[in-house]
């Protein structure tokens, strides 16, 4: 009567091995994607970074041209 019992139960130790083994397949793929994905946020917070400096100097390149023309504007105006 025991032995179909530890034949039972050695199946069900295997069928868990085959679990765990396939589990852990998945677990390094996702860590493998995880990885990749970090790369490329690493890649796109270095764009995002350049993408700020750009900003900056247009805003200054902007904010020059308008004093430029203010400037001008006003020595036109009140020029005696």
């Amino acid at each position: 009567m025991q032995h179909p019992l530890a034949a039972r139960i050695a199946h069900v130790e295997g069928a868990f091995g085959q679990v765990n083994e396939r589990l852990g397949s998945i677990e390094r793929r996702l860590d493998t994607i995880d990885s990749r994905f970090n790369h490329v946020s690493l890649r796109f917070d270095h764009i995002e970074s350049r993408f700020n400096q750009i900003d900056v100097r247009f805003t200054w390149m902007i904010g020059t041209l308008i004093g430029a023309w203010a400037t001008t504007i006003f020595a036109v105006l009140f020029h005696h």
